[in-house]
């Protein structure tokens, strides 16, 4: 258990009062209103091994001892700054600080996932706004004669309307340099020239560049670097090196991403400020008038979305969706479209079941009214049998087939997310330390988990959760139907600030996704679990890299030994063989149909692909 001094009182930080973990300190909420940010020491576990992690921890201590004593004073009031001292002893070192509690708020990185926009109903005009009132902090930031330096989408937050930024104390001023980069975001002009590594300092350009990095994989859910490099003829590059050589999206060896919002929607002025950015250099405050004169709109034809004089999709004809399509060994049948967006879709029993927003109210399949519905952030979804779950801070409403609804109090992980989930049988859910199931007379309790800090899923025949708090990662299996947890699950320490985590479970096995920030890089991790909870294997990629693992952690399906993912190529199955994940099989018939933010769910003599506006069932001979 940690402690910190702050003035004057001692606080004892256990596990429960974590919200955040990140590669250089803890977050623990202390009241309501007011956390307090307490760095790793030398000797914390997650830099056991690891000399030059080590010595950064120390380094970054001893400067803090100056840097937060004479942090500037003049900052925006959008900026999280440093309120009290924490220290180790009364009088002693500093060990950290607490601010104020930013409430209600997301990560900035969330705007940049489709999944996360659709369900929170943000569109791009209010992105547009939300970039429109983080571009006068970040010019109020440098009136001050400060650098954000480290500037990423995770400590940028955003309520969807207004912003606040956060891990204020790596900013850079005075005397006082960043000495943190993401590589996302770093500006290639202040890294070496073989590696993007900083050697220069930050300053006001590199904040700007930073800042169009996010404002375009807000906008188009993919960054200017993004897409897979796959030149005719040569070697691919990777993710650093086209950073490095300034290989864009706009490069025509290129392919670009088929779920991303594509570029042409975009005004031409904006593909030539691109272009003068990323390819050539350019380097300036980002001009306002480019947010001033972006307006995005649906094109009533064809329902593309774009910001251009004239719709690019009908100035361009493509072709034209069927209901029924077949290539070569697949057949496609669209068998549901809606003009609103689908929230979720599972096979019950052979049934398949779904939920749809459309014109502010919720829908099953067969086209059932459930009720009016604000989409917003923090909304969970669950579908068992006829029942739709809805989760949204600490309640789980239950809607019935016959209108009645359902009340259950429930935890949450870190303050952020509802924490429950269901199969085809039953409604699991956290509360007060204890994972429980609905019964017929009563909740079942099966078993004691860390409030606050636990994550689960469920299949058919297990589920599978974890928590993690201080140098304590644990993971756990359990039985519907049953009492007890095996907590003996052999679940390596998660590494970095995690920002995602989903489960998928076939006859025996659990494939566990989990997505974090890890010093410079976002990496995508699976492991693979039989049903006693021994791993059999893990892999990692790097997100954005030309991998099945380096895309979506989402929307995969496990089937028997294998699991079934989507990609822009197509569909491919993949098993273990040898101790290694292996692509068992592709299936290029499937690209048309299908790109790496669909979901796959069994259908009859087939694979149901789930769009955010239509199903169609896959049937591959």
């Amino acid at each position: 258990m940690a402690k910190a001094i702050v003035d004057g009182k001692s606080l004892r930080l256990n596990a429960g009062m974590l919200v955040g973990v990140g590669g250089e300190a803890e977050i623990y909420k202390i009241d309501a209103h007011t956390v307090l940010k307490r760095y790793k020491e030398p000797t914390h576990p997650d830099f056991a091994g690891d000399v030059i992690a080590q010595q950064g921890a120390q380094f970054r201590l001893d400067e803090q001892q100056r840097k937060l004593l004479a942090f500037p004073k003049s900052l925006p009031p959008e900026v999280i700054a440093p309120a009290a001292l924490a220290y180790d002893t009364p009088g002693g070192r500093i060990v950290g600080y607490t601010m104020p509690f930013v409430n209600g708020m997301d990560v900035l990185m969330n705007l940049g996932n489709r999944s996360y926009r659709e369900t929170a109903n943000v569109d791009n005009n209010m992105v547009v706004e939300v970039f429109r009132k983080l571009r006068s902090v970040v010019d109020r930031i440098h009136g001050a004669h400060a650098v954000i330096g480290d500037f990423n989408d995770l400590n940028v937050m955003t309520n969807n309307t207004d912003v606040r930024l956060i891990d204020a104390d790596s900013m850079q001023f005075g005397a006082f340099q960043c000495h943190t980069y993401t590589n996302r975001f770093i500006d290639p002009l202040i890294a070496r020239p073989d590696a993007l590594t900083l050697i220069r300092p930050h300053n006001e350009q590199s904040d700007w560049y930073a800042y169009f990095v996010m404002l375009l994989q807000s906008l188009l859910y993919v960054g200017p670097y993004g897409g897979v490099h796959r030149p005719k003829v040569g070697k691919r590059l990777t993710q650093d090196a086209r950073v490095l050589q300034r290989v864009t999206f706009l490069d025509t060896d290129v392919i670009y991403p088929k779920p991303a919002l594509h570029f042409g929607a975009l005004p031409d002025e904006w593909l030539a400020y691109i272009d003068q950015v990323f390819k050539h250099n350019k380097r300036e405050d980002f001009p306002e008038r480019l947010l001033n004169t972006l307006r995005f709109t649906v094109c009533s034809s064809c329902g593309t979305l774009h910001a251009r004089n004239v719709c690019p999709q009908c100035s361009t004809p493509g072709v034209v969706r069927q209901v029924v399509t077949i290539r070569g060994q697949v057949t496609a049948r669209r068998i549901f479209r809606t003009t609103g967006r689908i929230l979720q879709a599972v096979n019950h029993g052979g049934t398949l079941r779904f939920l749809y927003e459309e014109s502010g109210a919720l829908y099953r399949e067969g086209g059932r009214r459930l009720m009016s519905a604000d989409l917003s952030p923090g909304l969970r979804f669950r579908i068992q049998g006829d029942t739709t779950l809805i989760g949204q801070g600490t309640t789980l409403l239950g809607a019935e087939a016959d209108g009645s609804v359902s009340k259950t109090l429930l935890g949450m992980y870190r303050d952020r997310l509802p924490v429950f989930d269901a199969n085809a049988s039953n409604v699991f859910w956290e509360a007060n330390g204890q994972l429980l199931e609905s019964g017929q007379l009563q909740p079942r309790y099966i078993g004691d988990v860390l409030p606050g800090q636990t994550l689960f899923w469920v299949g058919k025949r297990f589920g599978f959760g974890f928590y993690q708090a201080h140098n304590l990662t644990r993971a756990f299996m359990f039985e519907p139907g049953k009492s007890g947890l095996n907590d003996r699950v052999e679940l390596p320490a998660l590494q970095g600030q995690l920002t995602d985590a989903t489960c998928y479970f076939g006859d025996n096995k659990a494939w566990f996704f989990t997505a974090s920030q890890e010093k410079t890089r976002l990496m995508n991790r699976c492991y693979i679990f039989d049903s006693n909870g021994h791993l059999l294997t893990s892999e990692t990629a790097e997100q954005g890299s030309d991998s099945w693992l380096g895309r979506e952690i989402r929307g995969h399906l496990a089937l028997g030994e294998a699991l079934f993912t989507a990609t822009d190529d197509g569909i491919v199955r993949l098993a273990i063989d040898g101790g290694s994940i292996v692509t068992e099989r592709e299936f290029p018939d499937t690209e048309p149909f299908v790109d790496s933010h669909s979901y796959l769910v069994p259908g009859p003599g087939g694979i149901h692909v789930v769009s955010s506006k239509e199903i169609t069932l896959l049937e591959i001979r």
